[in-house]
């Protein structure tokens, strides 16, 4: 199985992740964290390594080669890079990283976990408009990921002002070009909208929403109970805090 988790910037992705990882881990789940081993390797694991886990949790961009790039250089405030020049090279670390990692996973049957991914198509055509879906879909990276689309895509839905508070307020500013009132209510919007969903529910995605704009403590909650119904394959059609679009 493949889950993939998408939000505007402050949503709350971090912590539903980290929740996730929790719950996973203490209900006796062999969890690999991806991110944090390429943080501190420097370098991708051999896919054999990867055997014994039940789970693994990925990040888009990733912390290597393209990805650091991206995170360090592209997304930078203050740098003036095209926004064409941003999506090749989140293509080209996402045909990177299903070409060495998700893909030998999916065919063995391991079920990954991801913060973002192709699911991130929804920032580019909101900067510069020549960036369309149809011509961000046909990058190679991308288009490899569309062919391998997630199973779910959850949603976490947050009040863009809500989610401006908690950037504003974390220890450390990620100094990301994103991280502005007005953006992020376009992308809210993008997100929602049916030609981006339609990108994923014609190749067979569901979609679900999860709410980012509650108590810290509801949030974590309703993520287990919704991981948990994805788990065992019972798609929840409604509840207090996620629904099926």
């Amino acid at each position: 199985m493949f889950i993939m988790l998408d939000g505007i910037d402050g949503s709350g992705k971090s912590t539903v992740m980290a929740t996730w990882k929790k719950y996973l881990i203490d209900t006796g789940n062999a969890v690999f964290d991806l991110g944090h081993y390429g943080r501190q390797i420097g370098h991708y694991p051999k896919i054999g390594e990867l055997k014994s886990y039940d789970f693994v949790i990925s990040e888009e961009p990733t912390p290597l080669g393209a990805g650091k790039l991206v995170r360090e250089e592209l997304m930078q405030k203050g740098t003036n890079y095209p926004q064409v020049a941003l999506a090749q090279a989140f293509s080209l670390d996402r045909l990177i990283l299903y070409k060495k990692i998700i893909l030998p996973l999916l065919s063995e049957y391991k079920c990954v976990i991801q913060d973002r991914g192709i699911s991130s198509i929804a920032y580019q055509p909101l900067y510069d408009k020549k960036l369309n879906y149809q011509t961000i879909s046909q990058l190679p990276g991308n288009a490899l990921a569309l062919q391998h689309r997630p199973d779910y895509l959850i949603l976490l839905d947050t009040d863009p002002n809500t989610a401006i508070k908690r950037l504003t307020g974390r220890v450390k500013n990620d100094n990301n070009i994103f991280e502005k009132l007005t953006f992020l209510k376009k992308l809210r919007r993008a997100y929602r909208s049916s030609a981006y969903q339609k990108i994923f529910t014609s190749r067979g995605t569901k979609i679900l929403y999860l709410n980012g704009n509650a108590k810290i403590g509801i949030m974590k909650g309703e993520a287990v109970q919704l991981l948990k119904q994805i788990l065992t394959a019972r798609v929840p059609v409604k509840h207090a805090g996620f629904y099926k679009k």
